[in-house]
């Protein structure tokens, strides 16, 4: 950071005036045109298609502005599901999909007041108790161990880089497994960063809890900066997205010299290319469809690039709907969700691919469960570039998600659950609300009722 570190003491009134303050540029640098509504795929979804875009903007204008502005921008800040067309559609370098965070960010701490902390609290709690739980459920103690700190380097140089999970990604304990040994084959010294002790302060900014936001993401902020590894990766596009439009931006307010900045996982492999190709010393004959998301296009790019490098691996693209940073931001319209899951599902049969691959954890944890009842194959791409370097690890929590009683899930993991001092009945509860979750947005379903998949055309994804 050019020799400048982060505050060893967080000003939390700085950030939330940081807030406030970007909320004031957004408003005045936004002209009102339309054209980021009119680029968003959840608009038809959501009811909100015959609305006038420029009056939408407005409203959101008046939302970073502290009003209520209307019932349409509401709902549509409210249901953001981070795809990211939006940015390319500004003509005037705003953000809109940072807008549309901070403008539902200014309505909830409009609406909820005083109970904004407590609602913080018990969300950052909710998500802390499931990745306790899930994560048990498939490694031991030293398992987890060391996944958490991967051990001693052997010299005082610092690592190559500081790898930030999240948290989440524990839940899918296989995939970070699979990353770690990965770099370890290309002599890529790494420290690790994440679970709920660094969190990036997502859920408590949903929240509306700014200060407890801004104090969890600006001490993970300076957790990674504290390893002084040469280079600081992240995994997880809800924490790079939460970084980028809410934590670094602040911070580059209350610290203007700060030049902190994280590069996703793939985006770096890609560049390291050269060095991983030697790695790829087994064939792989499959033909691949990405499970895409267009949050992150770069990050995109980056894997097909990557699995177009492995020995005998074909990656065929399908002309299917690409919507949401990750899979668990649809919630809010659960039929479009399952409408677009179908047409991908429906696709990748029609394409004879073998394989549809996931990116990301949550998006992986979502349709792991349909591996086998179509004709192909559902993995995580780490699968595949770990089979090409003769890798493996279990995937437990597709395991577990065929699991439909307490009884069933105690006789499947009872070593792990008397390793833990698990409930069997709490640990089941738990897991199938994970997998059942209607969020991330407080909840609310934001559909519209008289949504029908059929205006996209009627899907068949029996494959």
């Amino acid at each position: 950071m050019s020799g400048n570190r982060l505050k060893t003491k967080l000003d939390l009134m700085d950030f939330t005036e940081a807030l406030q303050l970007r909320m004031d540029e957004m408003a005045a640098a936004c002209t009102q045109c339309g054209k980021c509504f009119e680029a968003c795929p959840m608009v038809d979804p959501i009811g909100l298609a015959n609305e006038d875009p420029r009056l939408v903007l407005a409203g959101i204008v008046e939302q970073l502005r502290g009003g209520e502005g209307s019932a349409a921008s509401e709902k549509w800040a409210a249901a953001c599901s981070g795809s990211g067309y939006c940015i390319s559609a500004c003509d005037y370098a705003v953000n809109p999909r940072s807008m549309l965070k901070l403008a539902n960010y200014a309505r909830v701490v409009r609406e909820v007041g005083d109970q904004v902390r407590k609602n913080a609290i018990a969300a950052f709690r909710g998500m802390a108790q499931s990745l306790r739980t899930v994560s048990r459920l498939q490694l031991t103690s030293a398992q987890l161990a060391a996944l958490e700190d991967p051990g001693p380097l052997a010299s005082n140089e610092p690592a190559d880089i500081t790898l930030y999970t999240g948290c989440n990604l524990y839940k899918s304990p296989h995939i970070l497994v699979l990353v770690l040994e990965v770099l370890r084959h290309m002599d890529v010294t790494c420290r690790l960063v994440g679970g709920p002790s660094a969190c990036c302060g997502i859920n408590q900014f949903r929240a509306g809890d700014g200060e407890s936001s801004g104090r969890a993401g600006l001490s993970t902020l300076k957790k990674i900066e504290k390893q002084d590894s040469r280079e600081k990766i992240s995994w997880c596009p809800s924490c790079q997205s939460q970084f980028e439009d809410v934590i670094i931006p602040n911070l580059n307010k209350i610290e203007p010299e700060n030049n902190f900045q994280l590069e996703m996982f793939f985006v770096w492999l890609e560049r390291r290319l050269d060095q991983l190709i030697p790695l790829f010393k087994y064939r792989v004959e499959k033909r691949v469809a990405l499970n895409e998301r267009p949050g992150y296009p770069r990050v995109m790019t980056a894997v097909k690039k990557i699995l177009s490098s492995i020995p005998g691996v074909e990656v065929v693209e399908l002309d299917v709907p690409r919507v949401g940073l990750m899979s668990n931001y649809l919630s809010v319209t659960p039929n479009f969700k399952t409408y677009l899951r179908d047409t991908e599902f429906h696709a990748a049969a029609e394409a004879k691919v073998t394989t549809l691959a996931t990116v990301f954890h949550a998006c992986h944890r979502e349709i792991c469960e349909f591996d086998g009842v179509y004709s192909f194959e559902i993995i995580n791409v780490m699968e595949i570039i770990g089979e090409s370097m003769g890798l493996h690890a279990d995937d437990i929590y597709k395991l577990l998600k065929v699991h439909n009683s307490a009884d069933e899930l105690l006789e499947y993991c009872s070593d792990l659950i008397a390793e833990h001092g698990l409930d069997a009945s709490e640990a089941f509860a738990i897991l199938t609300k994970e997998q059942a979750a209607k969020k991330p947005l407080q909840g609310k379903i934001l559909e519209d009722a008289s949504f029908s998949p059929g205006r996209y055309g009627a899907v068949n994804a029996d494959g």
